[in-house]
């Protein structure tokens, strides 16, 4: 599942395009925040689009797909950007680039349709949403039988490991990463169908 990460780093972005522009475009916007104030600046994330609740309701909708790109401090950051280069490619390969591309931002933006139906009323930005996204393909994947038993059960339990911190962390956005779950999981039959007939 993970062979990927033996592919020499210089020959990695001619492979996973998609995942390697994500990955640059969200350095390049995490390197623009902390050098104008910081990525955990309530200022600076509301400038670059992050996810406010009476921002959306007026008319912002760009709030619901910018934040996909953005993090909120180091930890955030690097976690999801390693999340996305572990499970990324395998579904970039699966699915083909564009429809690989579409899921990642579809799952991000329902997670934040599901945070602003639930009128959840903090600042919130990360691609949370759609790396559970991610996790919700592999779910999908395992629950019909198409990888590995083991792997799956070791996403499984994965998974549940990081709702179970997600709902003793009263910073984290449980909302977006179960919306994003939910879309991933339930979105892969019919782009794998599309994919199929593209």
């Amino acid at each position: 599942m993970f062979g990927h990460t033996q592919i020499p780093l210089q020959r990695f972005p001619s492979y996973f395009p998609v995942v390697t522009g994500i990955l640059a475009v969200q350095t390049g916007l995490f390197a623009m925040m902390t050098l104008q104030g910081g990525t955990t600046d309530p200022e600076v994330l509301i400038r670059y689009g992050a996810y406010e609740s009476m921002l959306v309701s007026q008319g912002e909708w760009w709030r619901l797909v910018i934040p996909v790109f953005l993090h909120i401090g180091w930890m955030h950051f690097l976690f999801n950007s390693f999340a996305l280069y572990l499970l990324g490619p395998q579904l970039e390969w699966l699915m083909g680039r564009i429809w690989f591309l579409l899921l990642y931002l579809a799952c991000g933006t329902i997670g934040n349709l599901v945070t602003h139906w639930l009128d959840y009323s903090v600042i919130t930005a990360g691609a949370s949403g759609s790396i559970y996204g991610l996790f919700g393909v592999y779910l999908y994947l395992y629950w019909r039988r198409s990888i590995d038993p083991e792997t799956g059960k070791g996403l499984v339990a994965l998974v549940g490991i990081n709702l179970l911190i997600s709902l003793f962390q009263p910073n984290i956005n449980l909302a977006a990463h179960l919306g994003g779950l939910l879309s991933g999981f339930l979105l892969t039959e019919p782009l794998l169908r599309l994919r199929r007939h593209s």
